[in-house]
């Protein structure tokens, strides 16, 4: 088990800002990962979210648990996608700590075509990304964490230099709960 404190900056993009993201940033290293969504079969829990994410042959599964600041990540390496991995004792332990569930369902999938590039501050990731009958694109800023500060100065400059409005977009998880269910 490993945790991690996410925190992001992520504004949703037009196509022709993606291309436009993509034009500038040739060098990004490209990457293609298909989340895997699960709930609990209690009911959609808004304090903690799962997936399990395929990055080629290897599979991490992921619980992101709402923070003051941030998402706490919780990641468990996996050999596949699968429903059972929520049963493994080591995952169970975690969950019954927090008084969550361990009983979930898969609910779908979405695909990513993610183009990342590093700097001292944390990883842009510029995606495309496709779900359900959705394509959109966004821009993510992943925070080094020492340098949040500076890391949201600069996410806002990359912005200001290609004439982006800074529109907070839901993630990637809560945009598929809301276009499967219909919620807002």
């Amino acid at each position: 088990m490993k945790t991690n404190l996410e925190i992001e900056y992520k504004t949703i993009l037009s196509k022709e800002e993606y291309h436009l993201l993509l034009d500038y940033f040739k060098d990004a290293h490209e990457i293609k990962q298909t989340n895997y969504y699960y709930q609990s079969k209690n009911s959609l829990n808004k304090k903690i979210a799962a997936r399990i994410r395929q990055i080629n042959t290897c599979f991490e599964l992921t619980f992101k648990i709402k923070q003051e600041k941030g998402k706490l990540e919780v990641n468990f390496e996996v050999p596949s996608n699968s429903v059972d991995h929520f049963k493994r004792e080591d995952v169970r332990e975690f969950l019954n700590k927090h008084q969550f569930t361990s009983d979930w369902k898969y609910i779908g999938e979405l695909h990513t075509t993610r183009h990342i590039i590093q700097d001292k501050y944390g990883e842009l990731c510029i995606d495309h990304n496709q779900y359900l009958d959705i394509e959109d694109y966004e821009l993510e800023y992943e925070v080094n964490n020492d340098f949040e500060e500076f890391a949201f100065k600069r996410y806002l400059e990359i912005l200001n230099q290609f004439s982006i409005k800074n529109i907070k977009a839901k993630a990637k998880f809560h945009r598929f709960i809301i276009t499967k269910f219909g919620l807002d």
